[in-house]
């Protein structure tokens, strides 16, 4: 086995290499292969972009273009073949670069990672459906079935994919995961559908978001644990049955309407996530504090878990956003003052929802209509905005009659006069 060159070699053999063709570089030589031959090649800097021939087969080459042009003081470039030394030296490097890459990678994810609760002891809050599921998981395990189906509903945030991926854990099973979404084809079913074995769960969220084609050939499949497949085409088309295995289908969606009443009716297990107490998100903010080992005043956590949107998630941001805040604009611990001047920065959960209850309160057709009629009152087409003629707090209706469309600018000049 060749032996392997050190830097200090490496970058001897170089620079003797520059003295000899006059050439100084400030990039490093380019290497590539052969498009034909597939032949290891290296041809310094001043030989990009210009064409050569390959030692090895006699090929016409063009010389990979670097992406900023080196300086050099001759035009004349050398080609040689890489040696074997070179070689394993060269794959060596790009092998250390790639293992840094993955570590990289994997502790950037492990530090996510432990955020998340990986059993139901460490999921705080939503006690009546882990309740449910727990019940449900060990009566499986006792009569060795698997998992009925199970379908969690509730807003984005509340941790409805965080459940779904401690059940397959809980139960000792494997998991897929899919959206409702990416699935647009009943090939693509079919072969998530082949490659589950018995007891796995299929975790798809967004299910409602399944296509009404996707959708009834997976009811088929869900439900009677049987596919039919289509082989080859034309008059020589059939169909054959394929026998699957017991799997447990995991659903979310935000609202139950949303999805069909045959997809609705797979799953015995129909539960929904709620809001969380203020004493679950100061226990969710604690969590997260230890788990990012910040320095914080006691008094600060429920401060900061108070303002948020009542989901884990939400938590999470502005508790990040603190400390971001602490560690540029204060002395890094966060104490109960430095989260009151960094949540100012943010709206609060009740400013958020009054203005999403502002916008959810006119109906849609309404809108329509105020929009066809209107066009924006006061000239501008820019930014606009629906507003009450006579406020909802005064009695206003959500009718066209009581409703206007108005820019930004002249929107808040009228509330500022009726305050």
């Amino acid at each position: 086995m060749p032996e392997r060159l050190s830097k200090r070699e490496l970058d001897e053999a170089e620079s003797m290499e520059s003295a000899e063709t006059g050439i100084s570089r400030q990039m490093p030589d380019i290497h590539f292969n052969c498009s034909h031959c597939g032949q290891d090649l290296i041809v310094e800097a001043a030989g990009a972009g210009l064409s050569v021939e390959c030692p090895e087969c006699r090929a016409s080459l063009v010389v990979p273009e670097q992406r900023v042009p080196p300086v050099i003081s001759d035009a004349s470039f050398h080609l040689r073949q890489i040696s074997d030394v070179e070689r394993e030296e060269l794959h060596r490097k790009r092998n250390a670069e790639q293992i840094v890459a993955v570590e990289s990678a994997a502790q950037t994810c492990s530090e996510t990672e432990h955020l998340t609760p990986k059993q139901f002891s460490d999921f705080i809050g939503q006690n009546r459906v882990k309740a449910r599921l727990e019940l449900a998981i060990m009566a499986a395990k006792q009569r060795v079935e698997a998992l009925p189906h199970v379908l969690l509903v509730g807003p984005p945030g509340l941790g409805k994919a965080t459940l779904a991926s401690i059940i397959p854990k809980a139960m000792g099973a494997g998991i897929k995961s899919t959206s409702g979404s990416l699935i647009t084809k009943a090939g693509e079913l079919a072969g998530i559908l082949t490659n589950l074995e018995e007891g796995d769960v299929l975790f798809i969220d967004e299910i409602h978001r399944l296509q009404k084609n996707i959708e009834d050939y997976f009811y088929l499949a869900t439900k009677d644990f049987k596919l039919d497949i289509i082989i080859d085409q034309g008059s020589n088309a059939r169909s054959i049955r394929l026998n699957l295995p017991r799997f447990t289908l995991i659903g979310t969606t935000p609202r139950p309407e949303r999805v069909s009443r045959n997809l609705l009716s797979l799953f015995p297990i129909v539960e929904t996530l709620e809001a969380y107490s203020n004493e679950d998100l100061a226990a969710i903010a604690h969590r997260f504090v230890n788990a990012l080992k910040l320095e914080i005043d006691q008094a600060a956590v429920p401060c900061i878990a108070h303002s948020s949107d009542r989901t884990p998630i939400d938590v999470l941001n502005r508790l990040q956003h603190v400390r971001d805040f602490a560690q540029v604009k204060g002395e890094g611990r966060i104490t109960l003052e430095v989260a009151e001047a960094a949540l100012k920065m943010l709206a609060f959960h009740d400013e958020k929802q009054e203005a999403s209850e502002n916008r959810d309160t006119i109906p849609s057709e309404v809108r329509r209509e105020v929009w066809r009629r209107d066009g924006g009152k006061c000239g501008s087409r820019e930014r606009l905005e629906f507003d009450h003629i006579i406020p909802v707090a005064k009695g206003g209706s959500n009718t066209a009659r009581n409703i206007e469309l108005l820019c930004e600018s002249c929107n808040r000049s009228k509330s500022a006069s009726i305050q």
